[in-house]
């Protein structure tokens, strides 16, 4: 098949096949997620009222709302339309589908934003979902008792350094994946937000969300320099 009939299947036939069979499944994912509570509400009476409703929804809002809007539109081109449907379904975007769609893009040489990029996402992120799922089993089973049998220092160092040992992992991934100059940029600009007095006065959340899209658009400004043939420490 040549490279024009390749691209217009993949327009034609395999895109709207791909959004057809990922709206059903996030509706039925959806769907599904609703049964637990409204079985509490309707069947056993447990309804809270309108107001705790709104008041929860709200509370989550104000601190991952952002991110409803950043998520979809940052990891699109790595995922591309299949693997954000299977990321967005499965969870565990950044800390895991994320840093895996990396790893298989950049062992065969995909460039993200192709086609190619976006098979390798569709196996990477399929893959990493039937491993995520015999792992957590295996944990589930026996990661409490091992915890249980261990020397109390030890099981407190696990508790306490599994998180941010995952969250430097996610951040040595990215940082690798992008232009070392970009990586550098973020880094700076997040610190210096960080060390600021923001978080203090806006809270981390806000700080957070502020230096995301800071770095965001202090390095897009250094690309767009670079772009049009300008040195970056220029105007």
């Amino acid at each position: 098949m040549s490279d024009t009939s390749l691209d217009t299947y993949y327009a034609s036939r395999f895109v709207p096949l791909a959004h057809r069979v990922g709206r059903g499944t996030l509706l039925v994912a959806m769907i599904l997620c609703l049964v637990p509570p409204l079985y509490l509400s309707l069947v056993l009476g447990a309804y809270p009222g309108f107001g705790p409703i709104l008041n929860g929804f709200l509370s989550i809002a104000a601190f991952v709302g952002i991110m409803w809007l950043i998520e979809p539109v940052s990891y699109f081109p790595m995922l591309g339309v299949c693997g954000s449907y299977m990321s967005f379904l499965s969870g565990n975007i950044g800390n895991m589908r994320v840093p895996v769609v990396i790893s298989c893009q950049t062992a065969i040489g995909a460039e993200t934003g192709s086609k190619k990029a976006e098979v390798a996402a569709v196996i990477g992120i399929a893959v990493s979902v039937l491993v995520n799922l015999v792992f957590l089993l295996a944990l589930v089973l026996v990661g409490s008792a091992l915890i249980d049998v261990m020397p109390a220092p030890v099981a407190l160092a696990v508790k306490e350094y599994t998180l941010p040992a995952l969250y430097g992992a996610v951040c040595v991934m990215f940082f690798n994946s992008a232009p070392r100059k970009f990586g550098l940029t973020g880094l700076a600009v997040a610190a210096a937000i960080f060390l600021s007095p923001l978080p203090e006065m806006f809270g981390t959340t806000a700080a957070g969300v502020l230096a995301l899209l800071t770095s965001v658009a202090v390095t897009r400004g250094r690309r767009a320099r670079l772009a049009g043939g300008q040195p970056a420490g220029t105007n």
